[in-house]
This record gives C-alpha cells, structure tokens and sequence, in this order.
C-alpha cells in the first residue's frame, strides 16, 4: 500500500512539474494592444463591462461592408483586403468576442445571437444601418445567420469558406479546433498552448503553408493567449451551432456571393456547392491554389471578386430600386 501511495505522488509530482514547464501564460492586455493595436482602432463599451475592439476604414461615402473573422481569428486577418479596397468602400472589421483585443464575453456568451449582436452594436456605433456581411468560416456561419434574424441589417451577403452546411462530407476541424472539443483539451487548452500548435494548426488551414511567415505564427498565438481568450475559445467549442438553421437557408433571398478555397481541408468546396445549391440567389466562386483563409492566402483575388460584386450586385440594384421609386 506505500509503495502504491509514493508511486502515486510520483506520478502527480511529474505530472505537476510538467504542468508548470510547459504552461504558457496570457500576454499582457497593454503590450498586446500597443502591439496590435493601430490608428484605426476603437474600442466599444458593449453594455456588459466589456469593450469590442473595431475599425473603420476606408471611404466613408462608399458602400459599407463589414468583414467578421472566424474562429480564432482576428481583425488583422483583413488587413491586405482593407488596403485594396479603402478607395472605394467603407470597411468596418471587429474582433468577436474570445478574440483579438476584444477579449472574452463577460457573461461567456457565443452563441450565434451574442456574436451578431457584437456586430450590430459596432454597426450601430458607427451609424450604419445596413452592410454587406463579409465572413469567413465562423463569420460566414454568423453572417448568413444574420441574414435569417436581422435581414433588415444586410445589404448583401459574402461567404468566405463558411460553416453551417450540412452535408454528407462533414468539416474536418484544425488541430487547435479538434482538441478545444477534447475532454482533455479543455482541461489544459486555457493554460498549454504551445506555439507549434498554433503554427500547425495554421498550415492545416492554407493551401500554400510556404505563405505562413512567423509573424503571422506570432501574431495568432499571442492573440489566442490574450487575456480569457483561450478559455473563450473552449467555451465556444461547446456552443450549440444550432445545425437545424439550415433547413431555413432557402429562406435567404439577399444577393449572395460565396468564396471558396478548392483546397479547404477544414470546410470543403462540397459545403460552398451545398450553399450554392440552397440559396436562391447566389455565385459561387473556386479558387483552385487556396484553402480555408483565401482572403490572407490570395487577398487581391478575392478583393478583386468582392469589390466587382458588390458594384454589380449591391450598388447598380440600389441605383435602379432608387430610380423605380421615382
């Protein structure tokens, strides 16, 4: 019986050395926002004693677009599209909550209403009624959601590599997504994460992995481990994402535009076919050397793409709905 109880605090002693030896702390709120940060950002009291970090760029008087990450993701994630397109649209990015400068939810909330909810009141801030909805992965998950509960708020629709179809060929998550869902995961997730992980996670997510730099590994990892983030993260791995929604779909009749990377491991192209099958007024274009993230992989063509739909597709049926009226 002793040897069987110094055996086990043997074994709880290697396990809580491990622990501290591998465990990587939070980075520091101010360093990060100094870091990431720029003159663009604002940041929104949300009501709930937390802040929304966003920007709004770009031409004030053109069409307002808002650009919603996804999953782990961050502002910065626009940032080479922004630059494109800043002459002729209006372009408003945010980091959802458990992400990004914007921290956690205080009241731990991610669910689809929450998120959207962040949206419309960075929407509200900036006086914008109504938006073309940008989104990518989780935020196409959440823009064609809103497209459903709050269609008086969108102009138009883009789904860039988005999740919530449901299909026979199912997602396959990342490395990072498929151990926020494990038992295991979420126990050590909040306080290991080692910095190879985010890197592979990453190269999981593009087509070309020769286009992640190690800033851009930086960047994501320090951002995952800004303050509440990761526990974010697991929590919203346990969110109900309310699969049922997509038997409404059909219901979208909002000019939609869907993006989609051939070589997307995470969400597959049979997804953007589903999309495009299901809604009633959609396009779809494949790009055959992207994956999941083509607006960082091949950010000129898939500006490029945006910007000549929205002119055609958003701003010349405004133009003739306006000259109809009179």
């Amino acid at each position: 019986m002793k040897k069987l109880v110094r055996i086990l605090l043997i074994l709880l002693l290697v396990l809580v050395a491990t622990f501290f030896i591998f465990r990587t702390p939070d980075t520091d709120r101010a360093e990060m926002t100094a870091k990431y940060g720029s003159n663009a950002s604002e940041f929104l009291d949300d009501g709930n004693g937390g802040q929304i970090h966003y920007r709004d760029q770009g031409n004030k008087e053109g069409p307002a677009i808002v650009l919603i990450h996804g999953s782990n993701g961050h502002v910065q994630t626009w940032d080479r599209m922004v630059e494109l397109m800043q002459d002729d649209f209006r372009l408003i990015s945010l980091d959802l909550y458990g992400h990004g400068l914007t921290g956690p939810n205080l009241s731990a909330n991610y669910d689809a209403n929450s998120m959207i909810g962040a949206v419309t009141k960075v929407l509200d801030k900036a006086g914008v009624a109504k938006a073309v909805w940008v989104g990518n992965s989780m935020g196409g998950w959440l823009s064609w959601r809103a497209a459903l509960a709050e269609p008086d708020r969108v102009s138009g629709l883009v789904l860039v590599d988005a999740s919530g179809a449901q299909t026979s060929e199912k997602v396959k998550p990342y490395l990072g997504a498929r151990l926020a869902q494990s038992s295991i995961g979420q126990l050590l997730l909040p306080e290991i994460t080692p910095r190879f992980l985010v890197k592979s996670s990453l190269e999981e997510n593009y087509a070309n992995p020769e286009l992640i730099t190690e800033q851009l590994v930086d960047r994501y990892w320090e951002m995952l481990r800004f303050p509440g983030n990761r526990q974010a993260a697991v929590d919203r791995a346990g969110v109900d994402r309310e699969p049922e929604k997509w038997k409404e779909v059909g219901n979208i009749e909002i000019p939609t535009l869907l993006l989609w990377g051939d070589q997307d491991s995470v969400v597959p192209v049979s997804h953007g076919k589903a999309f495009d099958l299901a809604l009633p007024n959609s396009r779809l274009i494949i790009y055959p050397d992207a994956g999941h993230l083509p607006m960082e992989e091949i950010p000129e063509q898939v500006a490029r793409d945006i910007g000549t739909w929205v002119k055609t597709n958003i701003m010349e049926r405004a133009t003739e709905s306006s000259e109809s009226v009179r």
